[in-house]
């Protein structure tokens, strides 16, 4: 019954295939038949979670094991959530639509302090406690993983465990002793527990008790002798044994629509701000030859035309002109890019400038974080004006035509020298090399000291602080070329609270759910003045966490947690902050002492740089083997687009069969110029929402293309709902009556009067006025329109427009302005256009 209502509501959201699935290389199985169930939540929306590799990897690694089904869910917009909770329909799994609260295990990825509300979002609507000791056997284990699991303490009374460190060998073990667990028949959840309390980066919250002294600082006195510390789990090295090679393909707008490639982790530059440097350590690279394997079979099953290098520091990788270089070699003719968004001066090679100048640019992103030279010692940057200055110059020749400069204001020892620093930099670069169309963008956020950093006892600025520096900048960087960008600094305010809170914070992100605080890392959904009243109701001091500075001697609420780094260096470097002395980069110089190698079983992995031989081409992003225009041939693509299929916009659907028909291996027609494009296109624009049984595309594909071998392998590549009926050369003499088409629509309960129709079509006219895209109005006799309106039942009729004017004229349109059927009713209308005849 739920799965038949959700169907039902897609239809009324802005982006129903936020919710869909039906995705390509999504896996479903049956789950009557195997021995757990997964769910991965991405506490986000689907744009954004589906675009986050560490969810691909879980996914990919759980799915991998024939016992276990993992399914994945991602948090509502308000526009579902309301229609969820009005026809009490709890979150349902993307692949089969399955309840939440049914699934054994359910994997939360912790990426942002404020997603944390969405969380709650989900269990709430699937009828699951918030509480872990609220929660008996009956209800799903809760484990959180990720970045913002490094100081699990705010979430603690959430969750049931934790994993800290790197999740692929890890999930695998707990996985499969929850297996074994059940199948002995033991149902006491606190045994499981201090099983799973023995796998090494497994946090169980509840084996710790929290004490607090008279000025509220929270210690942990752990239940277990033999359980005092939790280790971070570590990945020894990145191999294709834990590579997603057939990564699920998106649908609606996600963030990073493109194949994405981890050619590192780690990061061993040592910014002293920088969290993400500590906990992903110690630099592993994966081979150029895994990277090529991935590449090219990712590309075939996912049908992507871009990749793009992900890794902390890109321009660090040791291989990367040769691995663009041979990247850029995969299926010539099939117009693939890469994505490179940030590289060094220093690393700009002769060779890796001219394979620069063959990417596609979108966006450069370079990140001085401080507007001095002094400022940029003491956080460990390792990078000078010059440096800055020559990256900038050498990105805007390179071809791309806009800069992202990002800044912090707010760091430890700032002056107001470094604020100015950040207005004359930003004008210089500007001024000196922003020509014509260039421009800089500048970007400025709130410093936040971090957990497991040489900063993390720093205090954070206040909100009167943030909004005076914010209007410094405002007031003072107004170059024409440059635009400033800047995050909200209440928003910056909330991240801190949660980054280096203890767990007196659960009752506060309950109140702040339950005053309605949602999605609160997008602007357009934030709302402060509904977590201020949830500080408000729970007493608590939003500056007892960001604004105090903390002594040397105070514990920690996540000193129980060993990142590897240990507290000598973080001491260490904060006293070289002081003295604004550099710590140099581990991979070109002497062991900086962090502690986390030790030299047998977690050490860094460089493979060397291998440089490309003299006298090697360099490939163009669509290779010379592109064939001659005269090589290829016209085709008609008559398809239908049925059930999930309806819920794909125009353009949505234009990229599904681009996709596919790069799938589907066949040889195809790309547009000239330095961003080459399909030759495919469409006789009509089916709206959202609508089927059909029978459209057509047209595509120029090589000559000798058989159609029934054309149709054949589309068809094994199509997503449910998309069917190619048939396939044939084009003829421009083929003459197709195309001026009327005919709709089914059911309604789900009866909306149409016999009577109304009938006066309706006994009018001569009935005319009506909308404004055009071009913003002028526009007259339309809708009578003359509908050829004919024919009941069926109570709930359906068809009905047969013609063109009015050259404009194809829908259903919509007459049901809503004649017959004043509410918009409510259209949406969840059945509309399907039907083959005449």
């Amino acid at each position: 019954m739920h799965k038949q209502n959700y169907q039902d509501i897609l239809a009324q959201v802005q982006t129903p295939t936020r919710y869909a699935g039906n995705e390509i290389n999504a896996v479903k199985k049956d789950l009557d038949q195997v021995d757990l169930t997964f769910g991965l939540i991405f506490p986000d929306l689907y744009e954004i979670g589906t675009s986050h590799f560490g969810l691909q990897i879980l996914y990919s690694i759980l799915n991998q094991q024939e016992n276990i089904a993992a399914e994945r869910f991602f948090a509502p917009a308000p526009d579902m959530e309301q229609l969820m909770e009005k026809h009490n329909i709890p979150c349902l799994s993307m692949e089969s639509q399955k309840e939440l609260a049914s699934f054994d295990i359910i994997g939360i990825s912790l990426l942002y302090e404020l997603n944390f509300t969405n969380i709650l979002t989900l269990l709430s609507l699937s009828k699951i406690p918030f509480y872990a000791d609220k929660r008996d056997e009956t209800f799903p284990l809760i484990i959180g993983g990720g970045p913002c699991a490094f100081n699990p303490e705010p979430l603690a009374d959430f969750f049931d465990a934790f994993v800290i460190g790197d999740g692929e060998e890890v999930v695998k073990l707990i996985a499969n002793q929850v297996i074994e667990f059940k199948k002995q028949g033991d149902g006491n959840k606190k045994n499981l527990l201090r099983l799973l309390s023995k796998i090494t980066g497994v946090y169980i919250p509840s084996f710790f008790t929290p004490q607090w002294d008279g000025a509220g600082i929270q210690t942990l006195i752990p239940l277990y002798e033999d359980y005092t510390k939790i280790k971070r789990a570590f990945l020894p090295e990145l191999s294709l044994d834990n590579f997603p090679m057939d990564p699920i393909v998106p649908y609606a707008k996600p963030v990073h629509d493109r194949l994405r490639l981890e050619i590192a982790r780690g990061c061993s530059r040592g910014c002293r701000f920088c969290q993400a440097g500590i906990i992903y350590r110690p630099v592993r690279e994966r081979s150029t030859q895994d990277l090529l394997t991935i590449a090219k079979a990712s590309l075939k099953s996912t049908g992507y035309s871009e990749m793009s290098l992900l890794s902390l520091s890109t321009g660090d990788y040791s291989n990367l002109s040769r691995l663009m270089q041979q990247l850029l070699t995969i299926n010539p003719g099939q117009c693939n890019s890469i994505s490179l968004p940030s590289i060094r001066a220093e690393k700009l090679t002769p060779e890796l400038m001219q394979l620069i100048k063959t990417v596609r640019k979108t966006g450069f992103t370079i990140a001085p974080e401080a507007g001095t030279q002094r400022l940029r010692d003491i956080i460990n940057k390792n990078l000078t004006e010059e440096s800055i200055d020559a990256t900038v110059k050498n990105a805007l020749e390179l071809g791309w035509k806009n800069i992202k400069l990002y800044f912090m204001m707010g760091l430890p020892f700032e002056e107001m020298a470094d604020l100015e620093g950040i207005c004359r930099l930003s004008t210089h670069l500007a001024a000196a090399y922003a020509k014509g169309k260039k421009n800089i963008n500048v970007s400025v956020t709130s410093f936040i000291p971090k957990a497991h950093t040489p900063f993390q006892r720093h205090s954070q600025m206040t909100l009167s602080q943030t909004k005076e520096k914010l209007q410094y900048l405002k007031d003072n960087l107004r170059h024409k070329k440059t635009k400033l960008k800047w995050q909200d600094p209440q928003m910056s305010l909330l991240e801190g609270v949660w980054a280096r809170g203890d767990r007196k914070l659960a009752p506060l992100l309950v109140a702040a759910f339950e005053n309605g605080c949602r999605l609160d890392g997008w602007t357009d959904h934030f709302n402060f003045n509904l977590w201020q009243k949830a500080f408000d109701d729970t007493g608590i001091d939003p500056l007892f966490y960001t604004s105090r500075k903390r002594s040397e001697d105070e514990p920690l609420p996540w000193d129980h947690i060993d990142s590897g780094v240990t507290d000598t260096f973080f001491k260490k470097e904060f006293q070289k902050a002081k003295e604004k002395s550099l710590t140099l980069d581990c991979r070109e110089h002497d062991c900086s002492g962090c502690g986390v190698c030790n030299f047998k079983t977690i050490q860094p992995v460089i493979h060397g740089e291998q440089p490309i031989p003299q006298g090697t081409p360099v490939p163009l992003i669509c290779p010379a083997t592109q064939l001659p225009d005269d090589a290829f041939f016209k085709f008609d693509l008559i398809f239908s687009k049925l059930d999930k299929a309806r819920f794909f916009g125009h353009l949505e659907l234009a990229t599904i069969i681009q996709r596919a028909i790069k799938r589907a291996g066949l040889t195809v027609k790309y547009s000239q110029g330095f961003n080459p494009s399909m030759r495919l296109s469409f006789e009509n624009a089916l709206p959202l929402g609508m089927e059909s049984e029978e459209e057509t595309a047209f595509i120029f594909l090589e000559k000798g293309s058989r159609p029934e071998e054309i149709k054949n392998a589309l068809n094994k590549v199509l997503p449910t709902g998309l069917n190619i009926i048939d396939c044939r050369h084009h003829s421009k003499f083929r003459q197709e009556d195309n001026r009327q088409s005919a709709y089914r629509i059911r309604f789900s309960t009866p909306c149409m009067d016999q009577k109304k129709i009938e006066q309706f079509l006994e009018l001569s006219e009935f005319m009506v006025e909308d404004i055009s895209k071009k913003g002028k109005i526009r007259k339309t006799d809708l009578r003359q329109a509908v050829q004919t309106i024919c009941p069926i039942d109570q709930t359906q009729i068809e009905m047969v427009l013609k063109q009015y004017n050259e404009r194809n004229i829908r259903p919509t349109e007459v049901l809503a302005k004649y017959f004043n059927i509410d918009e409510g009713s259209i949406k969840t209308a059945r509309i399907k256009k039907i083959k005449q005849g």
